[in-house]
């Protein structure tokens, strides 16, 4: 009795979760929906009133009688015929001639919705990109005309760069962040210890930033969570209370690198990454990944060990 009250548990809970799950796919699409609930509430209707009201060119009144009556010499004689009732083919052929206009009132508003979220999906990348130009152009304009790159740290061209990039990080995608980083770069703007463009808590999450090549920028403070960092060159930067959780820093070369208080938890990968002469003073390490990585014995005692890192040797610190 009890293994089969649990199994009718279990029984009810998918049922819930399937109900659940058609629920949410009905909100999704509310107008085609409505269009399915009202075409079967009119074939419901379309039904009901045959069978009751004895529509015969619906032909669902299965058994309604044809009287004949013939007059003879001998007097009137009636004949009743009775009509076929309709066979299963005959329901599955009205069936069908009736779902012809749901199939493709719902097709329609599939397609109309679909056209609208490519449409949609196409206009939000025009627009980052757009956005993306307008920073190059404006940051451009401050590099050559208003003296960016000659600025003390106090001038007010510096604000106006810094809040510039912060705001144009919020709304871009991926590759896009990687754009405005890789400007930064270039442009001499965030080079460790003379950096004209402050980067603190600036919003490079899920950047991607495969091979790139950022030795000696200044990314303190940066948050970098689930950025894609594979094989990046990273040597000699500042990474200073950098967020790396859950970042692929798989074969990334951090010679050098500064990660004091940096947070590589939530799974970062750092399998096969240079960490040689790297500083994990206060590094979080929890669930990371250290596969193959060059790092000593000393580096790691100074890091700030969690459950679940996988050191060099692919053992599993307790």
């Amino acid at each position: 009795m009890e293994e089969q009250a649990k199994q009718l548990q279990k029984w009810w809970q998918q049922i819930g979760a399937r109900f659940r799950s058609w629920w949410q796919k009905m909100k999704q699409h509310p107008y085609a929906t409505g269009i399915v609930v009202i075409l079967v509430l009119v074939l419901i209707l379309f039904f009901f009133s045959a069978y009751r009201f004895g529509w015969d060119w619906s032909g669902f009144d299965s058994g309604t009688s044809q009287i004949t009556i013939t007059s003879t010499s001998k007097g009137n004689y009636t004949a009743t015929i009775a009509q076929p009732s309709k066979t299963l083919w005959d329901w599955l052929q009205l069936l069908g001639v009736l779902a012809i206009p749901v199939v493709v009132g719902f097709g329609a508003v599939w397609f109309t919705t679909r056209q609208g979220k490519v449409s949609d999906a196409e206009n939000k990348d025009n627009q980052r990109e757009a956005a993306l130009q307008v920073y190059i152009d404006k940051m451009s304009e401050l590099l050559l005309h208003e003296g960016l790159r000659g600025s003390e740290p106090e001038d007010e061209v510096r604000t106006i760069a810094r809040v510039r990039t912060m705001t144009v990080l919020r709304g871009l995608d991926s590759n896009r962040k990687a754009s405005v980083l890789q400007f930064l770069y270039e442009s001499g703007l965030i080079e460790k210890g003379k950096r004209i463009v402050d980067l603190s808590e600036a919003d490079l999450s899920s950047a991607y930033l495969f091979y790139i090549k950022l030795s000696g920028a200044d990314l303190s403070l940066v948050k970098l969570t689930k950025a894609n960092l594979f094989h990046a060159n990273l040597t000699g930067a500042n990474l200073t209370l950098a967020v790396l959780t859950a970042a692929d820093l798989g074969e990334a070369n951090l010679n050098g690198a500064n990660l004091e208080k940096a947070f590589l938890d939530g799974g970062a990968d750092l399998s096969f990454a240079d960490l040689s002469g790297a500083n994990l003073r206060g590094a979080i390490l929890k669930g990371t990944n250290l596969l193959g990585t060059k790092v000593t014995s000393e580096q790691l005692d100074e890091a700030t060990f969690f459950e679940g890192v996988t050191v060099p040797d692919g053992s599993i610190h307790p």
